[in-house]
């Protein structure tokens, strides 16, 4: 009777040992899959994280509502909007917005004496506050250049000549040549390339997209 009690003891105790070294092998385990997962996840936020960063930074903001400006002879000025051009010599406006004076536009420099001008507003759905008003200065025969002012609100950000490349006034609209976006801190202005007339030519510092010529301009 002894011995059977003494053999039970035994496997008794045997199992117990065996239970104890399962689960603290069971406890290892688990606690090593635990921590691959964490490393894991932290992996996978860092990567979702640089992606991010990535698609913000290539990100380009397309100005896709492109409106012409009226021209108001009562008025002597361009309208669009709350956007007025008030004519104050024929080379020059004041740029009105909301009625608030924002900045001359003078062509006085250039001695323009063409024909006249069309104009247009260009802003994107995704951020309505910015604006590209865009002057082309017609020419005897097709465009002379073209004027570009850059607003946020009714603040002045930027504002520049075009002088290349040019469409033929004459047979392309100003919104089927140039296209503006704006990609980080650089306002694209993209030029259709089967639109440029033939006594334009290409700038070196224009660059190829597609189908268009694109020059990058730093705004502040």
């Amino acid at each position: 009777m002894y011995k059977s009690l003494f053999k039970i003891s035994l496997l008794l105790f045997g199992f117990t040992l065996f239970s104890c070294k399962e689960n603290r092998q069971t406890t290892a385990e688990q606690k090593q899959v635990a921590a691959t997962s964490v490393v894991q996840a932290a992996n996978l936020n860092v990567a979702e994280s640089s992606k991010k960063v990535q698609e913000n930074a290539d990100r380009e903001i397309s100005f896709d509502i492109v409106d012409p400006f009226r021209k108001d002879d009562y008025e002597n000025c361009y309208v669009h909007g709350a956007t007025r051009l008030i004519h104050k010599t024929d080379n020059s406006f004041m740029l009105t917005k909301k009625d608030f004076a924002i900045t001359d536009v003078d062509f006085s420099d250039i001695n323009y004496e063409g024909p006249g001008y069309t104009i247009y507003s260009y802003q994107s759905s995704a951020n309505k506050n910015m604006e590209v008003i865009i002057i082309e200065g017609q020419a005897d025969i097709g465009t002379a250049w073209y004027y570009v002012v850059v607003l946020d609100g009714e603040d002045l950000v930027d504002k520049f000549y075009v002088k290349e490349p040019r469409a033929n006034s004459e047979n392309t609209d100003m919104k089927d040549f140039i296209n503006v976006a704006l990609k980080d801190k650089d306002l694209v202005l993209k030029f259709k390339k089967d639109k440029i007339a033939g006594y334009s030519k290409a700038l070196p510092n224009l660059r190829t997209e597609g189908s268009y010529l694109c020059l990058d301009k730093k705004i502040k």
